[in-house]
């Protein structure tokens, strides 16, 4: 009996031990209840019980319900409120509980269901003015009045996520005071301030905030600034400069004068101030002294000082030309030529080259065959064109050969007195000033006339004479002058129709 007392009472301690086991390692986690219903309005509380065994836990509620849903806890108990809905519709949020020590228990929610407002009140707020324009810099701040309609209706505000740098908002009763940074820019820029109600039944609003771009002071620059230095017959052949004008905040002219203000008769400024710059154009200066003036560039603005830029022109080098600017030889009224061939008989020498002598005149001038001098009053072009030789054609004949000649420096004799001296073919020895008064334009001039004197007078020293034949004339062609004078003045021009000819004074037929 002894023995089975012992057995017994082994038997029921093991049982003990068993049973104690099995309940410490059960977990669980439950919720009660599993739902909850709220009224519209009357700010009821209800309760949620956490069942945890041989668990941690913890509870949150939905985003989307967090305005309206107010969850506490205390033990196990979960003690839940809502705001009155003021909308006509329901809403539902959600409460989840889970655990927190890595058990692997799935959550538990609770839904919350608040009922629609059969009679919503009106809710919204208003905000006046609804834009506001701020100075580009040292902007005071500026109010705006923020009106709820309901007292129970607050709100917040806030620049919109691309405005926060430079807006700042403070708020103080139905006063919303909103203050910007200074724009660094010229430009405007533009942000918002938002409104947001504490109820989602009414809108939120949004405040137009515009900031003016910064003013720069007003300031007027030229570039280049240097003093202005000009050759005699310009700059890498153009008679004008280019400059730049920056202006901020003033309209600006510009003149070129002497120094005493008057405006110069060689120099002229042209201003485009909607583009910014400044045509500073001139002429050539054919005078054998400098000249100077002065670029005036005057701003309208207050308190900024006219700008002076001095200019300088440097003067002609030594020339003989008369001319101060380019000629078109087609408006001189050409008319009329005269050539002389030399020798008569090229064949009857063994130098390879001939020359030709050409006058082109115009109505009033003429030259005396008899005495040999020009007469009357107009414009003249001589020339002396190289040929290779050439023979009478079977017409008693010579033909000036088609082609381009050059305006050259006349090659110097040689030494040798015996050797044959010749200018090479294609070629029109450029002019210079004989020693004598008879022989004062040696070769390629041009020279204006008045009353059997000559009043104008330009060396021709580069460039090209094209010559093309006439068909069905005999003594008749088309000259194309591209020249260039003793300082850069260009001749250009066409001249068409006969040059007569004389063959060691032959007067051959026009």
């Amino acid at each position: 009996m002894k023995t089975k007392k012992i057995l017994l009472a082994a038997a029921v301690a093991l049982l003990a031990a068993s049973c104690n086991k099995t309940e410490t390692e059960t977990k669980s986690l439950e919720v009660s209840p599993t739902s909850l219903e709220f009224e519209a309005t009357g700010g009821t509380v209800q309760n949620v019980t956490v069942q945890a065994q041989n668990v941690t836990w913890e509870y949150s509620v939905s985003a989307a319900a967090q305005a309206w849903m107010t969850v506490s806890q205390e033990g196990n108990v979960l003690t839940v409120s809502v705001a009155d809905n003021n909308k006509g519709e329901q809403r539902t949020g959600q409460i989840r509980i889970q655990v927190t020590d890595g058990s692997k228990l799935p959550a538990r929610g609770v839904t919350v269901t608040q009922q629609a407002n059969a009679n919503p009140p009106e809710m919204s707020i208003s905000v006046n003015p609804s834009s506001l324009t701020f100075e580009g810099e040292g902007a005071a701040p500026q109010e705006v009045t923020v009106t709820s309609s309901s007292e129970t209706l607050t709100w917040t505000a806030a620049p919109d996520e691309t405005s926060g740098e430079w807006i700042t908002v403070a708020a103080a009763g139905d006063k919303l005071t909103v203050s910007v940074a200074d724009n660094p820019d010229t430009q405007r820029r533009s942000g918002s301030v938002v409104i947001t109600p504490s109820d989602d039944a009414a809108d939120s609003k949004a405040i137009r905030i515009i900031q003016e771009g910064r003013i720069l002071p007003p300031s007027l620059t030229v570039s280049p600034s240097d003093p202005i230095e000009i050759p005699y017959n310009g700059i890498d052949g153009k008679l004008y400069v280019l400059l730049t004008v920056t202006a901020e905040n003033t309209e600006w002219s510009a003149k070129a004068t002497d120094a005493e203000g008057n405006a110069l008769d060689w120099a002229t400024a042209t201003a485009s101030t909607g583009e910014g710059y400044i045509n500073l154009s001139f002429t050539r200066n054919t005078q054998k002294q400098p000249r100077s003036g002065i670029l005036v560039v005057t701003p309208t603005a207050e308190g900024l000082n006219e700008l002076r830029i001095p200019i300088t022109q440097t003067a002609a080098p030594d020339h003989l030309t008369t001319l101060d600017g380019d000629l078109d030889l087609t408006t001189l009224g050409l008319d009329h030529g005269y050539s002389t061939l030399m020798p008569y008989a090229p064949d009857d020498t063994l130098q390879p080259t001939i020359q030709w002598e050409l006058n082109l005149f115009s109505e009033g001038l003429s030259f005396n065959r008899n005495t040999g001098a020009i007469e009357g009053s107009g414009h003249r072009l001589h020339f002396m064109p190289v040929t290779e030789r050439i023979e009478m054609n079977d017409d008693d004949m010579y033909i000036l050969p088609d082609g381009e000649y050059e305006i050259v420096t006349p090659k110097p004799h040689p030494e040798d007195p015996d050797a044959i001296y010749y200018k090479d073919a294609w070629t029109i020895d450029k002019g210079t000033e004989g020693t004598t008064t008879w022989n004062k334009y040696v070769d390629f001039w041009y020279l204006e006339y008045r009353d059997n004197e000559v009043v104008g007078a330009a060396p021709v020293v580069s460039g090209t004479v094209t010559v093309t034949k006439m068909e069905g004339f005999e003594n008749s062609y088309v000259f194309e002058f591209d020249l260039l004078d003793d300082i850069g003045n260009r001749l250009t021009g066409t001249y068409s129709g006969s040059i007569g000819l004389n063959v060691n004074g032959r007067q051959l037929p026009d």
